[in-house]
């Protein structure tokens, strides 16, 4: 892994150094961490890891990808942080999400947002934006969707406070039948409101644009890592009966916000 341009070490780099791991049970894991600072005061840090499970009962195979990053300025009040993460297994089930904060000055902002698919149809995407001044300005934003087989729902809300305290919103949702009508509302603090039916096409993504294959793809590196040999030891010989416990074929419950 090439983390440190010869260029740079000298003039920013101050911390390079990256890491393999693994046990018997199928466990792998590779990962890198990097931090800096200039003359100037400013500095940096990030780490970024991904690792592959391998279920000890049920043979089934995930790999997780995540990172931390954070910067700061040396000169001014200034500075972010974002963390991220992907998860995914060989069923197709995907979770993808992510955290960011940054701040300039007298002016702060947040954002968070996630994606669940559990590799059988059902979805659930969310974000959620704010941000806020030191005057006391406040505003954001965050909308929500759900969907199975082209029945869904989506909403959402637009916010803003004012330095004094007064706080305006509008709300507004969708229900989707999945026999091309769509159920519109909404409303403000202003006094507007809608609530109406209407003829409409109802898109959303089913599977993830980057799913398990892709991810197993562009691997190479961690799943070559060598597998470390099983200790010696007396393992017991579990024995959970003839019967599989039966299976739910439902999609599950979303999971709260």
């Amino acid at each position: 892994m090439n983390c440190c341009p010869r260029n740079m070490i000298e003039i920013y780099l101050d911390l390079c150094q990256w890491w393999e791991k693994s046990d018997w049970t199928g466990y792998k894991e590779l990962g890198v961490e990097k931090s800096g600072k200039n003359a100037e005061g400013d500095s940096w840090w990030e780490t970024w890891k991904e690792v592959l499970h391998q279920d000890e009962w049920s043979n089934l195979a995930s790999i997780e990808r995540s990172a931390e990053k954070q910067a700061k300025s040396g000169t001014e009040n200034a500075g972010w942080y974002e963390k991220w993460w992907e998860k995914y297994d060989a069923k197709g089930w995907t979770e993808k999400g992510a955290h960011k904060y940054g701040r300039l000055n007298e002016q702060s902002w947040w954002e968070k947002w996630g994606e669940h698919y559990d590799g059988r149809g059902s979805v659930l995407k969310w974000t959620d934006k704010w941000a806020e001044t030191q005057l006391g300005t406040k505003w954001g934003d965050k909308w929500e969707e759900k969907f199975y087989s082209g029945i869904g729902s989506r909403q959402g809300e637009t916010w803003h406070v004012s330095p004094p305290g007064d706080r305006w919103s509008r709300t507004w949702g969708e229900e989707h039948f999945g026999n091309g009508k769509v159920h519109k509302y909404g409303k403000s603090t202003t006094g507007e409101s809608w609530d109406i039916v209407v003829d409409e096409e109802t898109y959303y993504e089913a599977e993830p644009h980057y799913g398990w294959a892709d991810v197993v793809g562009d691997s190479s590196q961690l799943l070559s890592i060598k597998p470390r040999k099983r200790p010696p030891g007396v393992y017991p010989n579990l024995e959970f009966g003839p019967f599989p416990p039966p299976r739910d074929d439902k999609p599950p419950d979303f999971p709260p916000l």
